[in-house]
């Protein structure tokens, strides 16, 4: 018997239904599909009813967590998949913009890469380094010119360092070169920029400021 004439049989009904659960494999689902291809328009039109049936199954059924067994089986395999593809990957691809090696004890960024953000009107920073523990950090800061910075108390030991411009810290004008440390729970008064300036800053999160 051909399979174009079993297209109105049971058998050809059940085959229809396993294919459209993706159930067929091999040589019987190569069957199955030759038999569409010659022009079965029954089973055409049943595998496209049942595959909407199952379409809607799908999404009807209630969210249920994996056995243990199984998540682990396929976290095992996500591992394995993208094993391959973090080694062939440049650790620079994987690491924050700017950054060119970190791992335990070592650092090297280059800040030329790394995004400019704005932290108050007209103070702008590159975040190079954060320490969780201290809560400090280490930053290339960017004033324009007239901004000012409210008078503050330092929480932890703050240096800074002026590489460009001008800053008036503590009524004392500070230019390229000049370099400045303040005291855990010292106070500086209002620091200003009159041209504008560009420095490295070393300084705690938890400084008070002074609005």
């Amino acid at each position: 018997m051909t399979w174009k004439q079993m297209e109105h049989s049971e058998e050809t009904q059940a085959l229809a239904a396993l294919y459209a659960l993706g159930s067929l494999d091999g040589d019987e689902k190569a069957r199955f599909e030759q038999h569409l291809q010659d022009g079965c328009t029954v089973c055409e039109e049943e595998v496209r009813k049942l595959s909407g049936v199952v379409e809607e199954l799908s999404l009807s059924a209630a969210p249920a967590e994996p056995s243990s067994g199984t998540r682990e089986r396929l976290l095992a395999s996500l591992d394995r998949e993208t094993g391959s593809a973090t080694n062939s990957t440049s650790l620079s691809t994987l690491m924050p913009q700017g950054v060119l090696l970190r791992e335990p004890g070592l650092l090297i960024a280059r800040p030329f890469d790394m995004s400019w953000e704005e932290v108050i009107p007209g103070i702008w920073r590159k975040l190079l380094f954060v320490d969780e523990e201290r809560h400090y950090n280490t930053a290339l800061v960017r004033v324009e010119a007239g901004t000012r910075y409210p008078s503050h108390r330092h929480a932890d030991v703050e240096e800074l360092m002026v590489l460009e411009g001008d800053l008036n810290v503590h009524g004392v004008l500070m230019r390229a070169g000049d370099y400045c440390r303040a005291e855990p729970d010292t106070v500086h008064q209002e620091t200003f920029s009159e041209s504008g300036c560009l420095l490295l800053l070393l300084t705690s999160q938890r400084d008070q400021v002074y609005a």
